[in-house]
């Protein structure tokens, strides 16, 4: 589980693991957190909550992100994404496995409205709003990767990343590029994954 940013008042939150037992998992910006066993809904829903005590003192959790689990997905990972809708968060689930996104690739996932375009070495990808898309580099013989990303707007594309990483053939990492609330400009962020645990990540 990753969180892009803290929705207010959300920086916890709960999964239901049985019929009465609440897993309490503190949310991170930094790193993956995880991995963690829950009870889906029906139709395969998972459900994320918060812990309120109503007026005559009963603990209740409603919920404040609610996601359907795609049945192809082998290594779900939940992205989190402060949200002014009804929930708190803007749920979307995203496959870590080594099928999908193999060691040495990025994993980009768009969290925006608007189409974006990418250049990772000589590789080349385009993301419709709100997709994932592996971007493996074809220049594996570098050490340093040229890397540019553009959205689309009314009036073209327009470049919101442009740097050079680090050639790294041994790891994977996972890319959101997002509107930022505050600035309404794009935004890159890349967060490293490291292998499967049963404990976290």
């Amino acid at each position: 589980m990753y969180a892009l940013g803290y929705a207010e008042d959300h920086k916890t939150v709960y999964l239901l693991d049985g019929e009465d037992e609440v897993v309490e998992i503190a949310l991170s910006t930094v790193r993956m957190v995880g991995p963690y066993h829950t009870v889906m809904a029906a139709d395969s829903e998972v459900i994320l909550r918060s812990k309120k005590e109503t007026e005559e003192g009963t603990v209740i959790y409603p919920p404040i992100a609610q996601v359907k689990l795609p049945r192809d997905i082998k290594e779900p990972v939940l992205v989190l994404v402060p949200s002014a809708e009804i929930l708190p968060y803007q749920a979307m689930i995203i496959d870590r496995s080594l099928e999908r996104f193999p060691v040495g690739s990025y994993l980009l996932v768009n969290l925006s409205p608007m189409e974006v375009r990418g250049l990772v070495g000589s590789s080349k990808v385009v993301v419709s709003a709100e997709s994932v898309t592996t971007i493996i580099p074809s220049s594996v013989e570098e050490d340093l990767l040229d890397v540019h990303f553009e959205y689309e707007r009314p009036k073209g594309w327009k470049t919101f990343a442009r740097t050079r990483w680090v050639n790294e053939k041994d790891k994977r990492s996972l890319l959101l590029a997002y509107l930022d609330p505050k600035t309404k400009r794009m935004k890159i962020r890349g967060v490293a994954v490291k292998p499967l645990t049963s404990t976290s990540e």
